[in-house]
């Protein structure tokens, strides 16, 4: 210690300021990014449960951001009927309330208030401090029975007017799916380019203010038209982003929703590189356009073996008397060599594989990262499937397979990319979990185990066949009853095309 000490002392001043510089950039970044001040208004009417949501969004952009401070006014808790909903937030009515804030978050439905001056003051608070805001559903309906032209202002300020939405089999209305318009702004460029939303209630726009970016729309089985379900615009100078999702909370909690509301925040704060990923200094440790690709169940998997009976007469609903949706088929699958225990699969049995064909592009991915926990007993293997299509039975013929395996003989070790790239020693050992990732970009695939890469592949321009990269779901192996894998916590992000 003594001699290091020595050696400092004898190094010129400007060489140790060097040294100090080069080696805390992220300690000295942090400490030079003011933190993101975020106020989020909620609360009010029977038809929203905004007490478990004010905790799914704060949660949530907790979860993937750093250095934000989030104050929630929940208000309105005992508006439990329609004609209850009259009454005003209590910040709204205190002056200057917009200067201790970077943002607003709006998700909030006291529907029934009537007084102009109300709504008008809230509106000249955010262009008088310049203050950004986020709309997430229910806003979008606010204020459309206020007296004199407070329901227009409140429209121009949103960016869109709004009074209605699906109605038929209202509240259980149907999931829809929503497709990406502008796959190239920043707010949406981890989003998936189509999403099945797990419950409905889809907002119909009658109209689109001046200036406003559509970012995204789904199609309205009641109009037989195509609606707006996300935009930007900007109002006097203020930023203002908008989602019409949100309406369940299996809805507002999605891992893609929560995403959206994330890189809105940024966006509207002014807080998002082009490249959609949060400025220096607020990218949190589950980071920006993460989506679980399953929970406690593996609704939207699909089981290969005739783990599924394909001819039924009421698969997809079709003929007999009885119509099983894909839901109710996911539900009721026999389970033969995948299972879930908790939030671990369970992969044991007959040689097998396991589909991802869910509510995320349908499993029609090209660029993305993908990570899972894996945990290997002693002569135990798997693998997983990119770019790749359900098969009921071998090999899949498309795509490639990134093995994993630490000790069973005759089998390919972790990391390797069956029939393309070799890995002659894995980088972890069995009865441990380990962290496996790949990654898809254009022409490379990066495999990594820990952090660490292990391998990568380029594949050569002129590859063809239905062995190549072009795209295709995920999958997972299961070799055969004389062996056990463990998987948790698989995510994937989507990376522009």
């Amino acid at each position: 210690m003594n001699t290091i000490i020595n050696m400092f002392k004898k190094m010129p001043f400007s060489v140790l300021i060097l040294i100090f510089a080069v080696s805390l950039p992220q300690y000295a970044g942090a400490q030079n990014t003011d933190a993101l001040k975020i106020l989020m208004i909620t609360g009010g009417g029977p038809w929203h449960d905004y007490n478990t949501q004010k905790d799914q969004i704060r949660n949530g952009l907790l979860e993937r951001l750093s250095n934000i401070e989030i104050t929630t006014d929940y208000e309105g808790a005992d508006t439990l009927t329609m004609e209850s909903t009259d009454f005003f937030f209590s910040r709204h009515l205190k002056n200057d309330w917009a200067a201790d804030f970077d943002v607003v978050i709006y998700n909030h439905c006291n529907l029934q208030v009537k007084d102009e001056a109300y709504v008008k003051r809230i509106i000249a608070e955010h262009v008088k401090h310049k203050l950004p805001a986020v709309m997430l559903h229910c806003p979008m309906h606010l204020y459309q029975y206020a007296a004199g032209d407070a329901p227009q202002a409140w429209w121009d300020f949103t960016g869109a007017v709004s009074y209605v939405h699906e109605k038929e089999n209202h509240p259980n209305t149907p999931s829809y799916t929503i497709e990406v318009l502008e796959p190239q702004n920043p707010i949406m460029k981890s989003y998936p380019r189509s999403w099945r939303t797990p419950a409905g209630e889809l907002y119909l726009i009658i109209d689109l203010a001046d200036g406003v970016t559509a970012l995204s729309h789904a199609y309205s089985v009641e109009t037989g038209a195509y609606v707006e379900t996300a935009w930007t615009h900007e109002y006097q100078g203020i930023r203002v982003f908008s989602s019409t999702l949100g309406h369940h909370n299996v809805s507002m909690g999605s891992d893609v929703n929560l995403n959206l509301v994330a890189s809105g925040v940024l966006w509207a704060a002014g807080k998002l590189e082009e490249d959609g990923s949060p400025a220096p200094g607020y990218e949190g440790e589950r980071g920006l356009g993460w989506i679980s690709l399953w929970d406690d169940t593996l609704n939207g998997w699909l089981e290969s073996g005739y783990a599924l009976d394909w001819t039924s007469a009421t698969w997809y609903g079709r003929g007999g008397n009885e119509r099983m949706t894909l839901a109710d088929a996911w539900n009721t699958r026999a389970e033969k060599s995948f299972r879930l225990d908790g939030d671990t699969l369970v992969v044991e049995g007959d040689k097998r594989n396991l589909f991802y064909d869910g509510r995320i592009e349908g499993g029609y991915f090209k660029n993305f990262e993908f990570k899972v926990d894996v945990y290997t007993t002693p002569g135990s293997a798997s693998g997983i499937y990119f770019h790749t299509r359900y098969e009921e039975e071998g090999t899949p013929a498309y795509g490639y397979e990134a093995k994993i395996n630490a000790s069973r003989a005759g089998e390919s070790k972790t990391g390797s990319l069956a029939g393309a790239r070799e890995v002659k020693t894995a980088a972890h050992k069995d009865n441990e979990w380990f962290s496996y990732y790949i990654k898809v970009d254009g022409k490379k695939v990066t495999v990594k185990v820990n952090g660490k890469t292990v391998n990568e592949f380029t594949e050569r321009a002129n590859a063809d066949g239905p062995g190549r990269l072009h795209h295709g779901t995920i999958g997972i192996e299961a070799v055969g009853p004389d062996s056990r894998v463990l998987f948790r916590n698989p995510m994937i992000r989507l990376l522009p095309d």
